[in-house]
């Protein structure tokens, strides 16, 4: 039936009509047929609604979840289940609940579709299938419907959703699908009540394997989007993958050794899982964790795995405690690693925008003390000056602590930028020297040695180097009045070197004082300024260099720190 009349443009006016009780908006595409009266000429189109086209695609993506369900499940089916209906292999579960959780409630009928034809297939009567298909299904909504009230995130990458995921989702749905599966098996006189213990237990750790590692990995991966990845990222992804590899074929299948029953070779999938987790996060170790679990399956069908005692099912009991005890402790792992990654990058982002907001302010106050020093010297005013003199050092340390600021945060986005040129090293160490010497009198700098050699890099950044070392030199030998500069260098490397005889720094703190924010305070009366960013950016400007640093002190006598850049090649 006909409602109104909608002006889509100008010239073709279009008909709202009725279709299936709810109004369709006719799209302007094709005409299908024309009605035309006195007045106007009206086109007329039927299409689909938007609920329709709804319908459809939900249809598919159901059927193609209860074709998915139904294979995946005659797969684990005939993995020896337990009284014929409960493996320990069970991915329809895991697939299930990571389904409903990205694409919606609506997929529900799939998995009753799936349970009921894979379980009616297995010869199990119509209702009892149909029990076993409803207890799969409130198995699914149970799940999500936790993860989504305590909004579990796609990526895992939080203790808490881990945590939530762990202990209330999985073993509440899991519970509520092994008892209502198995009862269901049990009234409809497929098992006797003395299986019932047996193939409950089967099912709810099957289920819950499942629904652990491959709900877990599908959400992962869910979040992923394509990023540029560096060569040297790439090399650690591939030497992981092969590490893992080659554990599992050497602890579940039994390649080269002997020992195929030894329990104690389980231990070796810890170092690949704790390095998927600390490095790649929770989709890296997930998925080191599901390679794992296949090897591992796979062995022990075979009987090489240390799990295997010659029953599958109870072989298959062991290794999916095993598997589930090592897919928890690692995702926890990785959740907290990720929380500390992202912790870190906040801090990083606000480091970087409160930096950048501090800028323009301290600029407009240099502006404005320039001004009234300009006014004062007019004025002859020696005693304002003097004040504006000192507010202008403070401003300046201020203004360097800023630049260093924002330098860590370029560091860590990787967008620290070198301007290349040739750089006379003995012009570059004379003038850091002479602008240094300046600012004390209680110390003599002197230069030992010579260059006589030119590099290529970024003067303005090497030159904040060797001014950091210099500074830090003065400030950590107050009692000394020697600071020396070395210069040295062999075919292809240039050395410099500042050595001072102040306080000097313990062997336990040499390691990390090129570490961001590390600070070494030897006196334990005395604190001495700083925030330990210098060093970090100094070995993070020489490594971008091809260089190294390194310190050499003694606790009490001083210390000498260096760095090695290689020389420019001859012409």
């Amino acid at each position: 039936m006909i409602d109104e009349v909608l002006h889509v443009d100008d010239d073709v006016p279009f008909i709202r009509a009725r279709s299936n009780g709810k109004v369709a908006l006719l799209r302007y595409i094709q005409t299908l047929f024309q009605l035309q009266d006195e007045d106007m000429k009206l086109k007329f189109a039927w299409y689909p609604s938007r609920s329709t086209q709804g319908y459809f695609s939900s249809a598919g993506e159901i059927l193609a979840l209860c074709a998915i369900y139904f294979g995946t499940a005659r797969l684990g089916l005939s993995l020896d289940a337990v009284s014929g209906f409960a493996t320990l292999v069970w991915l329809p579960s895991g697939i299930a609940v990571a389904a409903l959780f990205l694409f919606g409630y609506r997929l529900w009928p799939g998995i009753l579709m799936g349970a009921f034809l894979v379980n009616l297939s297995n010869g199990a009567p119509f209702f009892v299938a149909a029990g076993i298909g409803i207890g799969n299904t409130l198995e699914a909504l149970v799940c999500n419907s936790l993860l989504k009230h305590y909004r579990v995130s796609h990526a895992l990458d939080h203790l808490r959703d881990v945590l939530f995921l762990v202990l209330l989702a999985i073993p509440l749905g899991t519970f509520i699908s092994a008892t209502v599966g198995v009862s269901s098996l049990l009234l409809g006189k497929v098992i006797a009540f003395s299986s019932f213990s047996e193939t409950w237990r089967a099912w709810w750790i099957g289920d819950m394997i499942s629904i652990l590692i491959v709900t877990s990995f599908l959400l992962t991966w869910s979040t992923w989007r394509y990023e540029k990845t560096s060569v040297k990222r790439m090399a650690e992804m591939g030497s992981l993958t092969v590490f893992v590899l080659a554990t599992g074929l050497i602890v579940f299948l039994g390649l080269h050794h002997a020992d195929q029953g030894s329990s104690s070779l389980t231990y070796v999938v810890f170092p690949p899982l704790i390095w998927a987790a600390l490095r790649f996060g929770p989709r890296g170790a997930l998925s080191a964790i599901l390679a794992l679990s296949i090897l591992a399956i796979i062995g022990t069908f075979q009987g090489f795995s240390p799990f295997s005692t010659g029953r599958p099912s109870e072989s298959l009991i062991f290794l999916q405690s095993f598997m589930g005890i090592i897919a928890v402790t690692t995702m926890i792992l990785a959740a907290v690693m990720a929380e500390r990654r992202a912790l870190e990058q906040r801090k990083d982002a606000f480091i970087s925008m409160v930096s950048h907001e501090l800028k323009t302010p301290l600029t407009i106050l240099q502006g404005y003390g320039e001004l009234l020093s300009m006014k004062f010297a007019q004025q002859g005013n020696q005693e304002a000056l003097h004040h504006l003199t000192k507010m202008a050092t403070q401003i300046e340390k201020l203004s360097e602590l800023i630049a260093n600021l924002l330098d860590i945060s370029k560091i860590q986005a990787g967008k620290i930028a070198l301007v290349e040129e040739v750089v006379d090293v003995d012009l570059l160490v004379q003038e850091v020297v002479e602008n240094l010497q300046q600012t004390t009198c209680d110390h003599q700098i002197s230069v030992e040695g010579r260059a006589q050699r030119e590099i290529m890099g970024d003067k303005e950044r090497l030159g904040q180097v060797l001014t950091n070392l210099i500074a830090n030199a003065i400030k950590y030998s107050p009692r000394q009045e020697r600071i020396i500069v070395h210069l040295m260098h062999t075919p292809e490397t240039l050395i410099v070197s500042v050595q001072d005889f102040g306080i000097g720094i313990s062997k336990a703190h040499q390691k990390k004082v090129f570490e961001r924010f590390y600070r070494v305070d030897s006196d334990k009366d005395r604190t001495y300024p700083g925030l330990g960013i210098g060093l970090y950016i100094a070995y993070q400007i020489i490594e971008r260099h091809g260089g190294k640093m390194w310190v050499e002190s003694m606790e009490g006598q001083g210390s000498t720190f260096s760095f090695s850049l290689p020389l420019a090649a001859e012409a």
